[in-house]
């Protein structure tokens, strides 16, 4: 279990985390969803011990604190980071860095042939990673943060450079591990993909979380569709006064309460203004992205 209280990070006059509070249990792959610059890669440095509040504490396991030194070596034994590609070794293989990983977090390599094998790295692991590609270097990231087994993953941009077979491929291996008790943070732009594995997604704005979408449990429903500005204005007043309208450009109007009736009359109307299709379903994260960070 990770729980933060009331966490504030100042860079002179620019507060960066603000009273943040966040509680986190093992078994959870959570997303965290913000543009650059709003706080993703503090937070993680403060998880990580990279970086120390100016107020509030970081507990793990529901009684270690970074207060002294064994209990923040306890405590990195437990967490690790997903590693940057620029921090490879160029003449060092791909099982030199996972066996390197195993070892420091884990005592053991003995499962690293079994990682690379499941990410289908046979054909390059054991060449120097200077001759990898961007995607094999990433590839390598992840099966190196694998390796290291800790009950707790910071991943930031896991999927950067990767095509969609491995990002499929490293979807399914980020379900095993929370399927293994595994607490996971995956800091991504790949929003759809966050849909298929996350457990709950937060979106971080001026220093705080602004909204946590819970994923699969919500049985909120939107018929959703897009109309350009000019479009809108001629129809908003038809709407229901709770319908929202994303970015300029996306409209979605809440169907959960209304009956099977009055959902075909909706659908019928919306038809008839608009010859694109309609999609009826909960909203994703890409479409509460746009809403909080593209409204403006």
């Amino acid at each position: 279990m990770l729980k933060l209280e009331n966490v504030t990070v100042k860079y002179k006059d620019k507060v960066v985390l603000d009273n943040l509070s966040l509680t986190a249990e093992s078994g959870e792959i959570i997303g965290l969803v913000a543009p650059n610059g709003t706080g993703k890669t503090t937070l993680f440095n403060v998880i990580s011990n990279f970086l120390k509040p100016n107020k509030g504490n970081v507990t793990f396991q529901g009684n270690l604190q970074y207060k002294t030194e064994r209990k923040e070596i306890s405590i990195h034994k437990q967490l690790a980071t997903f590693p940057d590609q620029g921090d490879l070794f160029e003449e060092l293989t791909g099982v030199d860095h996972m066996k390197l990983y195993a070892n420091m977090w884990k005592g053991t390599s003995k499962h690293v042939k079994e990682i690379y094998e499941q990410l289908h790295m046979e054909g390059y692991v054991k060449k120097k990673v200077k001759t990898y590609s961007l995607g094999m270097r990433q590839r390598l990231c992840f099966a190196m943060i694998a390796a290291a087994d800790t009950p707790m993953m910071l991943m930031d941009e896991v999927m950067n450079g990767l095509d969609v077979a491995n990002v499929s491929l490293i979807s399914n291996h980020l379900m095993k591990m929370k399927q293994d008790g595994k607490l996971i943070f995956v800091a991504s732009h790949l929003l759809s993909n966050l849909d298929l594995y996350a457990d709950r997604v937060l979106y971080l704005k001026g220093g705080d979380i602004i909204h946590e979408q819970t994923m699969n449990k919500t049985t909120d429903e939107y018929i959703k569709f897009e109309l350009a500005p000019e479009q809108y204005k001629k129809v908003a007043y038809m709407l229901p006064e709770d319908h929202l309208y994303i970015a300029n450009h996306l409209c979605c109007i809440p169907i959960s309460n209304m009956d099977t009736d009055e959902q075909k009359e909706w659908v019928v109307k919306l038809a008839a203004i608009k010859e694109k299709e309609l999609t009826i379903g909960p909203l994703g994260t890409a479409e509460f992205y746009e809403k909080y960070y593209h409204e403006d």
